[in-house]
């Protein structure tokens, strides 16, 4: 559904019709299709006006991967169910992450875009940190560690690698790098029914009741 362009804003409205406008065109032509001046035409306002409010296209681009989090963190939130093991919470939680990144392609590629977020945004750390969390926890649950670490403790590389792992596999689905061993004509599905849960498994088997 398109941006509806209105010719007066309130000043909070405005700033909500450019982020509206830039998400639906990152959403429909990833980062490579991103103007300012789209934005603007969009929401039905100058061209000047996305600088004026935001001061550059990072500034607007970061509000739009903040809400992108918001997104994420759904995503993540969704996918858990009672009473599951570590090792099963590590799989529901990276399918989540997997299949947000397929859903989102153009929002995914934005947040790891350091080039085009600014990551000392005040809202920026907590976006990320509501999002991953519960992964982070979930890891450190799965690894027998604590997240935060005590201050004389690093964190522990099973966490990193869990987060790097399903990270990795996000950015080679939605790069269809993953092509090579799926030989359906709905690779998409395929991968999240049956490569991507053996996968999972793989790393976080999930181990037979005692």
């Amino acid at each position: 559904m398109s941006v509806t362009i209105r010719e007066n804003y309130h000043h909070g409205e405005l700033r909500s019709a450019l982020i509206a406008a830039s998400d639906e065109i990152i959403r429909e032509s990833g980062v490579e299709g991103f103007s300012l001046r789209e934005a603007a035409r969009r929401a039905g306002v100058s061209p000047g006006a996305p600088k004026h409010h935001f001061g550059s296209i990072v500034g607007l681009l970061t509000e739009v991967a903040i809400a992108a989090y918001g997104q994420l963190a759904r995503y993540l939130s969704d996918a858990l169910v009672a009473n599951q093991t570590a090792e099963q919470k590590l799989q529901s939680l990276g399918t989540a992450y997997v299949r947000y990144a397929l859903d989102n392609p153009g929002h995914f590629r934005l947040i790891c875009r350091k080039d085009l977020v600014n990551r000392h945004h005040p809202d920026f750390e907590p976006a990320v940190y509501s999002a991953m969390t519960g992964f982070v926890l979930t890891a450190a649950e799965y690894y027998g560690s604590t997240f935060p670490p005590e201050t004389d403790q690093a964190v522990h590389p099973g966490i990193v690698a869990a987060v790097s792992t399903i990270h990795g596999i996000a950015h080679m689905a939605i790069e269809d790098k993953f092509s090579f061993v799926l030989g359906s004509d709905e690779p998409e599905a395929e991968l999240l029914g049956t490569l991507l849960p053996s996968m999972l498994n793989f790393h976080w088997p999930v181990r037979d009741p005692q």
